[in-house]
């Protein structure tokens, strides 16, 4: 008959070892699938922050017949010239979070502001706003197609 050991070093030591190995994958599973809901999420708010964006400079345009490619000019325009009820009205809850005028300055992933760009040289005025981090562009300055179309829209 086999003579029994006691529970020693060594069978301690490969239980924690199997439990690390065993978080280990689990964590090698789970990390991708985090990372591609934030990177979803962040282009979806991304997104919401440049159709307000449009909203503004469509609200600009209206006022004073061009574009504007400074966002501090725009955004002071906007919370300055417009009625609080109509801003309301406009300008909704975001895709991540509730609407505020300092949020529309940047990226929400890299907080990169936003390029913001205006052809006002040829007949017909045009703007475009892009995503620095890759997430969609509206507008174009070349192509009167896609004026005040958003890439995502398409």
């Amino acid at each position: 008959m086999a003579h029994k050991q006691p529970f020693g070093i060594v069978d301690i030591l490969l239980i924690v070892v199997i439990v690390g190995l065993t978080f280990g994958l689990w964590y090698v599973i789970w990390s991708p699938g985090r990372e591609l809901a934030r990177q979803e999420d962040m282009k979806w708010e991304s997104r919401s922050r440049m159709s307000a964006l449009r909203t503004a400079e469509n609200e600009f345009f209206s006022a004073k017949m061009r574009y504007t490619a400074d966002i501090d000019s725009l955004l002071t325009f906007v919370q300055d010239s417009i009625p609080q009820n109509r801003i309301d009205s406009l300008f909704t809850k975001l895709y991540m979070s509730g609407f505020s005028f300092d949020s529309l300055r940047f990226a929400p992933k890299s907080r990169q502001p936003y390029l913001l760009a205006v052809d006002d040289t040829s007949a017909v005025s045009r703007y475009s706003i892009t995503d620095p981090d890759g997430f969609g562009y509206i507008g174009s300055l070349t192509n009167p197609d896609e004026h005040n179309k958003a890439s995502w829209e398409q």
